[in-house]
This record gives C-alpha cells, structure tokens and sequence, in this order.
C-alpha cells in the first residue's frame, strides 16, 4: 500500500511540475518579446532604424518558427513603418509584402493582416491623392503597377480588402482581443467591441463612411434596370415595381423636379 502511495504522489508530483514548466516556458517566452521589443524601441528612439529593422526581422523569422501569429502581425506592422523611412516606394513594397504574407496566413491573423492591407491602400491614397486625382480610367488594361491606378482602382481594392477581412464572421465573432493585445491599443471602451469581429468591423465602417470614395460620382447617382420603367404611359402605369425600382422612380421624379429650380 505504501508503495502505491509512493508511486501515486510521484505521478501527481511530476504532473505538477511539467505543468509548472510549461506555464513557466511560456512566460519566459512572452518576457523574451517584450525585453526584446524594448531594445528595438530604444534603437528607433537613437534613430538607428536599420539596425531596428535587422531585430524586427529576427523576431519575425522566429515567430513563423514557432507559428507565434500575434508577433508575427507585429513584426510586420514594425517593418512597414521602419522602412518608410529608408527605402523608396516604401508603401508600395510594403503593401507586396502583407499581400504574399495573407497568401500563406491562417485565420484569425488572415482578417488581421487583411484589414491592415486595406489601411495601406487607403494611406497610399492619401498620400498621393494629387497626382491620383489627374489620371483618368481606362479599360482593358493590365493594371499591375499600383502607380498608374486611379482613384476609383484604390477605392476598389481598399473596399474589396476590409470586406475579405470580415468574411469569416462567425470565428471573428467567437475571437476575443486578449491574443492580439500586442497589435491593438487597448483604450478604455474594449467593452464595446469585445471581440475581433468587432474590431475589424468598425475599422471598416471607418472607411465606407468616408464620402472620398465616392468623389468620382455624383451622391444622389443611381440606375434604374427595370425596362418597364421606360415603357409607354399605358403600360408604365398598370406595372407594379418592386419597392427598390419604385424608390428610385420617386429619386428620379424629385430630381426632375428640383432640378429647374436651381438653375439661374
């Protein structure tokens, strides 16, 4: 009997101990980030960015090593930033750069790098809005070259980035922050957003509300598809519409009449 007794406590105590390290090895590791997040800080701070850059890509090299996606997205956000002040089309690269690392992303990091790729579109933009502003579109053209797109090119591919970032609702929907606290500030309302779907959502909604996107075209611009609505009087009138084309109809009649009174 008291040999099993023995036997038994050594079991529990060695479950112990593997647990203990485990969590210990585990917090080792997130100091080690975090002293050497600190040395990179201090290096930018002295204005060594290129010897910044050279840590910030060690800490990416071993965060794919050890699949650490948090300080991955990190490394990255780090690397854009530091490079704009040494290399040139600087944005432009480090667009290339978060698009071949979505390829090769799991989710949830995929929404993250997504939603941060489609801000990089929008800052490209607006760095360069003036001389965005005097191409004109074309068609049938390959546009490879992000330097002969147009406004409504940027626009596009921004809208198209923040809405791939919120496809996969339900797992960003299940998703608390506190993984990714090292890439997202924390502030003091978290609790209206509480999970990444949240947070993705309204970085978005940050976007669509802005009316830039919109500039090449009139506010009040929409089609009508329904043939009838263009049929003779006779027919016109005995044709029920749906709800959409009738809204529409009644834009187009305000219009028409709005329209003569603001003219001189």
């Amino acid at each position: 009997m008291r040999s099993k007794y023995s036997l038994l406590t050594g079991v529990i105590f060695i479950a112990f101990f593997l647990c203990m390290s485990i969590m210990v090895n585990g917090q080792s590791k997130q100091d080690d980030y975090s002293a050497r997040w600190k040395s990179i800080d201090a290096l930018v701070d002295k204005g060594l960015t290129k010897s910044a850059l050279k840590e910030v890509n060690q800490i990416y090299s071993d965060a794919n090593k050890s699949n650490n996606s948090t300080q991955i997205i990190k490394a990255l956000l780090y690397k854009v930033t530091l490079q704009q002040n040494i290399t040139e089309d600087a944005s432009v690269k480090s667009i290339d750069t978060l698009e071949r690392e979505i390829a090769l992303a799991k989710e949830p990091a995929k929404s993250i790098l997504e939603s941060i790729t489609a801000q990089m579109y929008w800052t490209y933009f607006q760095q360069n809005r003036y001389k965005i502003y005097n191409r004109t579109n074309t068609t049938n053209f390959n546009k490879k070259d992000i330097a002969t797109w147009t406004s409504d090119d940027l626009h596009k591919k921004i809208g198209d980035w923040y809405l791939a970032s919120l496809v996969e609702k339900k797992l960003l929907q299940k998703t608390s922050l506190e993984p990714f606290d090292a890439v997202i500030k924390k502030g003091n309302v978290r609790y209206l957003r509480p999970t990444l779907y949240d947070f993705l959502a309204h970085r978005a909604l940050d976007y669509f509300k802005n009316d830039e996107q919109d500039i090449t075209r009139p506010s009040y611009a929409f089609e009508i598809k329904d043939v009838k609505a263009f049929a003779p009087a006779s027919e016109f009138v005995q044709y029920k519409f749906d709800v959409m084309t009738k809204n529409l109809l009644y834009q187009t009649c305000i219009a028409q009449i709005r329209w003569p009174a603001q003219l001189p």
